[in-house]
């Protein structure tokens, strides 16, 4: 295999927060992974990162720790730098922006830029907060989209439907420091002239995505972009934190975030060597780049067309990875609000690094929006984690120890189940290179789940704890197949799990091993492994409840959902989906659009004209085109063919009639906030004698249970 070059860049976080579960595997963790496994098959690789330390954000956090805009940065770069150190994230500089290296490269991309006629001049409304005294990044305005009504849209970028926006076209702006609507001055700018190089970049998109292997969705934003076409972006912001704008008549302004974070991976590479060239110009290096999915947008479209407007021949992004949101039970991460799971938490949350890497990588958002839940992530510790990996480690371990006195034993012949078995595991570890290869991360790491779950079944299968009796040859050889199989698994999970393979390499007695040692019998006979150590700790209910409590985040009940009783009005065939309907409910106050999945168990005609319950404050989402502005539920019994559905029906009740559970009153009338689905799965809805019941309650219409033909099932 050749040196082929990879260099490596996960989004630069920005300086003034702590990064929180999803931060984490939306970049580092992500890239971690890849530059472990690059580095394990002997490509020559550079993993690059750093914290992007310029712009407003960084004025407005100094403004209120009452400290200077430097400080804010040297406080927090130090917090980042020690939370990515404990989660095992492998670097090979991590760097800052704050640095004359990248003011000096940024302002000669800018200058080459100028001199191609790439930057326009205009005179724009900037928006002040007359409050504070001080000009607004588009980030710190916030309002309603003018697209999808999404209430607290950005300045820049809606982040529910994505669009990039600029802070004129928010509907009822409000400055985010003050939380008072902003003013406009006439400020002179700077803009790059994208709609000039779009022909250019829309070439390379297409050129690359496929070679690449970009994601569907990465792809689908890109040329979302595209097909909207490009504007001209302004690149130049009335701050003093920033990097100089090197005009005549800009002396003070500086450079906008956005436009000179990304050359800061350029700028750290420019601090780790001075041959930074090899890495940055020379067309045989693959740049791999791992960012979460609102970083898309600017990674496939501003930032290289900032690179070809140079017309120098900078690396572009060979392959773009990213992903979807991390929610925390149902809601959003927050600080403020002592919600979720920040590095420094996990820091101090005695639970080892590589048990949150499992967990993230395992649960990665790679195609949708992933919910983070303390019930989950104690199961798939015991279960997956433990039950399997942990488990097999440990019980070949205790073999070796007792039965061979810590030495691997010789073996006999291989017999035809053994070469079955082997030949097997190469065939799963040339698909765990290729799902690594192609950046499929969760993929990989389940592959590798079951690589673990192949030699479970053969512990089983060859019995040892019977033939260390019956027949010691066959029970050595086996052993002997089950040590270099743990070896195997050291070398394979090292980029998902690096602390706990160098604990399984220590157990060995072996230098870390490399990709091209997988599968090969290099632990010879009469090795002495080292002492034996369990790798992971169970977790308890009392540890996750204690969890919970410390870093917040209440479940959703039954008190949560906003229940109505709705009159269908309509019903059709969804266009585009042939399981599912498109029906009109009136649900009292107004008439709701509702996409249900009953096809099949209801006719239109059965359907129309039906009294049924409504969640009306579910967050509307689209199904196949089609806004759902609510879900209609119903008992769910059996599987399969054999499965039923009847939905909850109240057919004395009037739309609009409120369902609650027993026991709730007046605050039943009172409006519930919009929840998520992951946030309505939460909440238990069963049928029990024919009654239906939210975590335990009856739901009553008008004081009368709501009751099923069903004696008892779920609801959903």
């Amino acid at each position: 295999m050749g040196k082929e070059k990879r260099l490596i860049t996960s989004a630069l976080p920005y300086v003034n927060n702590i990064p929180h579960l999803g931060n984490i595997i939306g970049c580092v963790l992500s890239a971690d992974v890849f530059a472990r496994f690059s580095r394990s098959r002997g490509y020559d690789t550079l993993y690059v990162c750093g914290t992007d330390e310029y712009g407003t954000a960084t004025e407005i956090t100094a403004l209120k720790e009452g400290t200077t805009p430097k400080a804010v940065c040297d406080k927090y770069y130090r917090i980042h730098a020690d939370v990515y150190r404990w989660f095992g994230i492998s670097f090979d500089i991590f760097g800052r922006t704050t640095n004359d290296k990248h003011v000096g490269i940024t302002q000669d991309i800018f200058m080459k830029l100028y001199k191609n006629g790439y930057i326009t001049e205009k005179v724009i409304d900037q928006f002040y907060d007359p409050d504070k005294g001080i000009a607004l990044a588009d980030r710190y305005i916030r309002g309603t989209c003018p697209y999808c009504g999404y209430e607290n849209a950005r300045g820049d970028q809606c982040e529910e439907c994505g669009r990039l926006l600029s802070p004129d076209q928010l509907i009822n702006p409000i400055s985010v420091v003050s939380g008072k609507p902003p003013v406009k001055r006439k400020s002179k700018h700077l803009f790059l002239n994208l709609p000039a190089l779009q022909k250019e970049v829309k070439d390379w998109i297409e050129k690359t995505h496929e070679k690449g292997f970009w994601s569907d969705n990465t792809y689908s934003i890109a040329k979302a972009w595209l097909k909207e076409g490009l504007r001209e972006r302004c690149i130049t912001r009335d701050l003093k934190w920033g990097v100089p704008v090197p005009l005549q008549g800009y002396e003070d302004k500086v450079f906008y975030v956005w436009f000179d974070a990304p050359i800061g991976y350029i700028s750290i590479t420019m601090s780790f060597t001075e041959d930074w060239e090899s890495w940055w110009k020379d067309e045989q290096v693959k740049l791999y780049q791992f960012m979460g999915k609102d970083n898309v947008p600017f990674h496939t479209t501003v930032f290289p067309a900032t690179l070809i407007g140079t017309g120098e021949r900078w690396v572009l992004a060979f392959h773009i990875n990213s992903t979807e949101y991390l929610t925390y039970e149902g809601g959003k991460f927050s600080k403020s609000e002592n919600r979720g799971v920040f590095g420094t938490d996990a820091m101090t949350s005695g639970i080892p690094p590589d048990v949150w890497r499992y967990y993230l990588l395992v649960n990665r958002p790679e195609t949708s929006d992933t919910d983070f839940s303390w019930d989950d992530f104690k199961e798939k510790t015991n279960k997956e984690l433990i039950g399997n990996l942990g488990n097999l480690v440990n019980r070949v371990m205790t073999f070796a120890h007792r039965y061979f006195n810590g030495r691997v034993p010789t073996p006999a012949e291989l017999n035809d189940e053994d070469k079955r078995f082997l030949d097997g595991q190469k065939e799963l570890i040339d698909r765990i290179t290729d799902s690594l290869e192609h950046v499929k991360l969760k993929q990989g790491l389940r592959e590798i789940m079951e690589y673990c779950g192949r030699v479970n079944q053969y512990i089983q299968f060859t019995a040892p704890w019977r033939t260390v009796k019956e027949d010691p040859d066959r029970c050595a050889t086996s052993v002997y197949i089950l040590m270099n199989q743990v070896k195997d698994l050291g070398i394979l999970i090292e980029p998902y799990l690096p602390f706990t393979a160098e604990k399984i390499f220590n157990m060995l007695n072996i230098d870390k091993q490399g990709w091209d040692d997988l599968g090969r019998f290099t632990l010879t006979e009469g090795h002495v492994i080292g002492k034996q150590e369990i790798l992971f700790k169970p977790l308890d209910d009392r540890t996750v409840e204690d969890l919970k409590k410390r870093f917040g985040g209440k479940r959703t009940t039954v008190n949560d959902l906003d229940l109505v009783v709705g009159e269908i009005i309509s019903v059709e065939k969804h266009p585009d989906a042939d399981r599912l309907y498109v029906e009109k409910v009136n649900i009292g106050d107004r008439t709701i659009t509702i996409v249900s999945g009953l096809v099949g168990y209801y006719t239109p005609e059965e359907l129309s004209g039906k009294k049924v319950v409504i969640v009306k404050n579910l967050k509307p989402a689209k199904m196949r085109g089609i806004v759902s502005e609510g879900m209609l539920l119903a008992v769910v019994t059996g599987e399969g063919d054999k499965q039923e559905v009847e939905v909850l029906s109240c057919e004395d009740c009037a739309p609009g009639d409120v369902v609650r559970p027993e026991g709730e009153h007046v605050e039943g009338k009172k409006s519930k906030g919009i929840i998520t689905y992951e946030q309505f799965k939460q909440v238990k809805l069963e049928v029990k004698d024919h009654v239906v019941y939210g975590d335990g309650r009856r739901l009553t219409v008008n004081g009368k249970p709501i009751k099923t033909e069903h004696e008892k099932g779920v609801v959903e």
